[in-house]
């Protein structure tokens, strides 16, 4: 047999291996296979490429190695001065990670690794040398400056098992941010992570633990609304008890308090007039995450609007702003990039996407381009646009009398005006084959084939979140044992 020939099968024998692989490892072992059969090895250890600047990787890469070589660390520290960089010279470009199967070039990782070990030399050198104020105030300001990671899970009813597997595979690697968002079923799902420690956290995310035995006649009944054949209160009992399962009671200052991660579900306005809300520790503290969820899960016409409740001073459950009631937080704020931006300093996210309108219309920015693949996208921001200025357009200057009617435009056009895309996007790639059953408890087996469907798609995107993450991982780390987090 042709030697390419043979290697090109060889090849097409790997991929398919990797798509059944059972645990991260096994997926590791193929993958590393699979660039070595392809020729992919020299390509990592080669510096050069277009896609990024190596030359001021690797003379940066030389001066951290140089001044941690001879222990000059007041040098160090204000060479580091100058600037942490975790994006140095666009490292963090998809296009590096999409070339091979596992990991990007070897000097990014080299640099990685060398910066990290100079803000621990920084932080262990003695007082005397550097003292403990000028630690402090380089570690503050190095933190602030460089910013934090977000993990954020979009809607997509049943489809959002796919976050249990996302969350699993990044918890299992160590990857897991603290800043979780969740809209929708990812609620659910960013308050399951959010509402338990690490050491439950493994059997949480569980199929074991999030599958619920639902009567089939229960099962159908969210459709037969969708279709006009039923009341649209049907299940909210149904997921009351579900949520009821696998969260606790908690509100989400006392889930911060727990687990030190910090949790956002964003709830939409039932009127126009109510701007979408992000509710978390900072914002409503006293509210109390089920009924956030439940909020953020109430898809209009299917469920019925939902009004918060909150833990008052005596400890007693009670109604928060009892005059307003809210609805699917997909439809306003998805993915809400901006505001967790504001609130915790995020300024590099990663994005569990499983809602179906959003994958509609939003190719998935992280895949390789060709001509023909950029003409649809093209295409597809086009008409995403245009159809979310005609929609503008008409609220702004069209009167709809009908409440109704009103509320429908205003929910379109939210799904239509947001950015569904993320500095690291793992998209759901099989997509649901009968969009009714959507609103149906999935089967045992559908729910686990979501799932490992999540660790599978998070495998491919592991090795780029650990390096986009290596120094805001560093820095939080040295904050938070030194106790100075800002």
């Amino acid at each position: 047999m042709d030697m390419k020939l043979f290697q090109r099968t060889r090849a097409r024998q790997l991929l398919r291996e990797m798509e059944q692989s059972e645990s991260y490892q096994d997926w590791v072992e193929l993958a590393l296979a699979y660039d070595h059969e392809c020729g992919l090895d020299d390509w990592k250890q080669d510096d050069a490429c277009e896609s990024y600047d190596f030359r001021a990787i690797r003379r940066r890469l030389d001066i951290l190695r140089d001044l941690r070589f001879r222990r000059d660390y007041p040098q160090l520290l204000f060479t580091l001065n100058e600037g942490v960089h975790g994006n140095l010279g666009g490292m963090g470009k998809p296009s590096l990670y999409n070339k091979a199967k596992l990991g990007t070039k070897q000097l990014i990782r080299r640099y990685l690794d060398e910066l990290c070990g100079a803000l621990h030399d920084l932080d262990q050198v003695d007082d005397k040398i550097i003292p403990l104020a000028e630690k402090q105030d380089f570690f503050l300001r190095a933190s602030h400056c460089n910013g934090r990671s977000a993990l954020m899970l979009s809607g997509g009813a049943v489809l959002g098992f796919f976050h249990a597997g996302v969350l699993r595979a990044l918890f299992e690697q160590g990857l897991l941010p603290e800043i979780i968002s969740g809209s929708s079923a990812g609620s659910i799902l960013a308050a399951t992570a959010c509402t338990h420690t690490d050491e439950e956290l493994h059997e949480r995310l569980s199929l074991d633990n999030l599958h619920h035995e639902v009567e089939e006649t229960r099962a159908i009944r969210p459709v037969l609304s969708l279709l006009g054949s039923g009341r649209p209160n049907m299940d909210a009992e149904n997921l009351i008890a579900y949520l009821g399962k696998i969260i606790p009671d908690l509100t989400f200052q006392e889930a911060f308090e727990l687990t030190g991660r910090k949790l956002n579900i964003t709830v939409t306005g039932l009127e126009p007039r109510q701007a979408p809300r992000l509710l978390n520790a900072i914002t409503s503290p006293n509210v109390l995450i089920r009924s956030a969820v439940q909020a953020s899960c109430a898809i209009y016409g299917i469920y019925p609007p939902v009004t918060l409740m909150c833990r008052n001073a005596k400890g007693e459950t009670v109604p928060y702003l009892p005059g307003e009631k809210w609805i699917d937080g997909s439809f306003a704020d998805d993915l809400p990039a901006k505001r967790l931006a504001r609130l915790y300093g995020v300024n590099h996210f990663i994005s569990s996407m499983t809602n179906p309108a959003a994958l509609a219309i939003t190719p998935d920015p992280d895949v390789p381009r060709n001509l023909l693949r950029s003409l649809v996208n093209y295409q597809a921001r086009w008409w995403k646009m245009g159809s979310a200025e005609m929609l503008r357009f008409s609220r702004e200057h069209i009167r709809i009398k009908s409440p109704v009617l009103n509320l429908m435009q205003h929910l379109t056009y939210g799904v239509l005006a947001q950015d569904y895309t993320a500095d690291i996007n793992i998209f759901l790639r099989n997509r649901w084959d009968h969009p009714l059953r959507l609103l149906a408890p999935p089967s045992r087996e559908a729910m686990h084939r979501l799932i490992h469907e999540g660790e599978r798609s998070t495998w491919e995107r592991v090795e780029m979140v650990r390096n986009c993450t290596a120094v805001s991982r560093t820095l939080d780390e040295i904050l938070h044992r030194r106790g100075w987090e800002s």
